[in-house]
């Protein structure tokens, strides 16, 4: 995961900047995470239900935006807590956080001069986890029971007034999260509001 990580921060760096044309900025938000094709297999399936809930977290990183004004390519660093929440059969909760370095790679489009879609592939490197709630589930899953990354695919849109832009965004999982208990893709929606520093 390490090796991955510096190739991300080295390709991030690199178009930065390589680019004739750039903008860079900061931003944050929350995010509304949940889980799709949830499955609890083995010492959890007797226990769980086949669905989860989702959590609500935060995301904080850096952007940079590269090209021309119509059409750009907008890289990004952020940092996401994802996870989901269970209950078993006695009505015990638990709680799964995940913390990732989120990669998006986006193509954005300027369709009017404050309105812009962004869509494009995204790398999430899971940086840390943490399994709260009944000891039939935290006995069962630990620290090695996640995988280290995931692919995903970014649709949203937003707008810009002078160096402010305000976004949603839908991250679709493609790959599955999996242990030999549980598996799921993740799923979640953002807001976000970004600073463009220069």
């Amino acid at each position: 995961m390490k090796k991955m990580l510096l190739a991300a921060v080295a390709v991030f760096i690199t178009l930065s900047a390589s680019a004739q044309k750039l903008n860079f900025g900061v931003k944050g938000g929350v995010n509304f995470t949940s889980v799709s094709d949830i499955k609890f297999t083995g010492n959890l399936s007797q226990s769980y239900q086949q669905t989860a809930d989702g959590v609500t977290g935060y995301h904080l990183g850096v952007w940079t935006e590269i090209g021309i004004p119509v059409i750009s390519i907008q890289p990004e660093l952020l940092y996401f807590h994802k996870g989901f929440k269970a209950i078993d059969a006695q009505g015990a909760r638990s709680e799964v956080k995940l913390n990732y370095l989120d990669i998006p790679v986006l193509a954005k489009f300027n369709l009017l001069p404050v309105l812009h879609v962004v869509a494009g592939p995204q790398l999430s490197l899971k940086l840390s986890d943490k399994i709260t709630g009944a000891s039939t589930f935290t006995d069962v899953l630990n620290k090695e029971s996640f995988k280290s990354g995931d692919w995903g695919a970014v649709l949203g849109a937003g707008v810009t007034v002078s160096k402010i832009q305000l976004q949603g965004r839908y991250v679709w999982g493609l790959s599955k999260v999996t242990s030999n208990n549980v598996e799921f893709k993740n799923q979640m929606f953002q807001l976000s509001l970004a600073y463009k520093l220069f």
